[in-house]
């Protein structure tokens, strides 16, 4: 391959890769493709409609709508050396057209169909000027076709799947909207309702029932929250607002809101922060991260055990660890631990499977870093880190 071939192959691999928008990426191709491919070029986006849209080239040529026939649709080229009144009557029908054609001097044309998936995506038009003119070298050309065929297939499907995902985020919005407004109502007449019942033995059986829908409207409040919490995070728009704050306060408010859970498993809830360090942190979100964190560690604790957070400064940043006394978890799971809906065991149902994936993201959004060790029959420690005192620079809120 000569120096230039392999010189328009590397310009050729950085278009495709570095812009996601279809229309960009094939009139950029275009622009390259002259003088490399022809004296002139012009490219179509096909829609998933059929509608074709002109993006690049076609000065002079804007009435020339190539159409789209049964071989190009099925990925065959048309190549014509020589442009006759002949072939360029089936290529353009109407005399303008034509006229318009003979006066931009082109002599030879390729169409070139961009096909992906079985299915046409686009067309590349390259075009000879003057008469014996260099013939076109097919294989190159059809070589150029398939790479741009697979950039732009990547392109739609990147745009499908970002219009996907705005589709999800907005209807988990409105409906999280709605279904909160409903569960809002529901803990309102719930707490009036308990403090209107007596307080004899009648009451207490009562409120042992209106207890029960408090506990499961929360549950509902919560899950609403963790899927909202998802989303922003996968859509990059995690709200965080870090600011220095001591450690201490911190973990001793989150160990103490899981005491009486932890009593009723008999668990020994301890925690321990060395020295007196501060953290950059968003209080109300690294509350959040040890809630379910340590919550996790009481889940998975067999009664009697031990849960511990224990808390230091190391090399810049403050090191949290949340340790528990379960039964560990296999080396095939880890790799899988911070993913969405996982569960260690599925058909347990201990939680949403949400709040690790959440508490990642909370951590990341802070500029820390998380993970976990684990050997079975050993128990499970996690580990997370924040920057420690004053904000760094690059620190950012999403």
């Amino acid at each position: 391959m000569s120096a230039r071939r392999s010189e328009f192959f590397a310009r050729l691999a950085d278009i495709l890769a570095s812009s996601m928008d279809e229309a960009a990426m094939l009139a950029a191709v275009a622009e390259l493709s002259v003088p490399h491919l022809g004296d002139r070029a012009m490219a179509d986006i096909v829609g998933d409609d059929g509608g074709v849209t002109r993006v690049a080239g076609g000065s002079g040529l804007e009435s020339w709508k190539i159409p789209l026939t049964a071989g190009l649709r099925a990925g065959e080229p048309i190549v014509i050396a020589d442009l006759t009144p002949a072939a360029l009557a089936g290529l353009a029908p109407a005399a303008p057209v034509q006229a318009a054609i003979r006066e931009a001097g082109l002599c030879a044309v390729a169409i070139l169909p961009l096909c992906g998936r079985s299915r046409l995506l686009g067309l590349l038009t390259l075009a000879r000027t003057g008469q014996g003119a260099e013939p076109f070298a097919l294989p190159l050309l059809l070589d150029v076709a398939r790479r741009t065929a697979l950039g732009l297939d990547n392109a739609r499907l990147y745009e499908r799947a970002r219009q996907a995902s705005r589709i999800r985020d907005d209807t988990l919005g409105v409906v999280s909207h709605d279904l909160r407004n409903g569960l809002n109502t529901v803990l309102t007449a719930v707490s009036l309702l308990l403090r209107s019942l007596p307080p004899d033995a009648d009451g207490r059986r009562e409120r042992k029932h209106v207890e029960a829908i408090r506990r499961s409207a929360e549950r509902m409040n919560r899950l609403i929250g963790d899927l909202l919490d998802v989303a922003s995070i996968e859509s990059g728009r995690l709200f965080v607002d870090p600011q220095v704050m001591p450690v201490r306060p911190l973990v001793e408010e989150a160990v103490d809101a899981v005491r009486t859970t932890a009593a009723e498993k008999s668990l020994r809830l301890e925690h321990a922060v060395a020295g007196t360090p501060s953290v950059l942190c968003d209080r109300d979100r690294v509350l959040q991260v040890l809630d379910y964190l340590i919550d996790n560690a009481i889940k998975f604790t067999p009664e009697g055990g031990a849960v511990r957070v224990y808390v230091e400064g190391v090399d810049g940043v403050v090191r949290f660890a949340v340790r528990d006394s379960g039964a560990g978890v296999s080396s095939q799971q880890l790799p899988h631990i911070f993913d969405r809906f996982w569960q260690a065991t599925p058909k347990a149902r201990l939680g949403s499977g949400l709040g690790l994936t959440i508490a990642k993201g909370v951590v990341e959004a802070l500029n820390g870093t998380i993970w976990v060790e684990s050997e079975e029959g050993l128990g499970t420690t996690f580990f997370f880190t924040l920057p420690a005192g004053a904000m760094p620079s690059h620190v950012h809120a999403q």
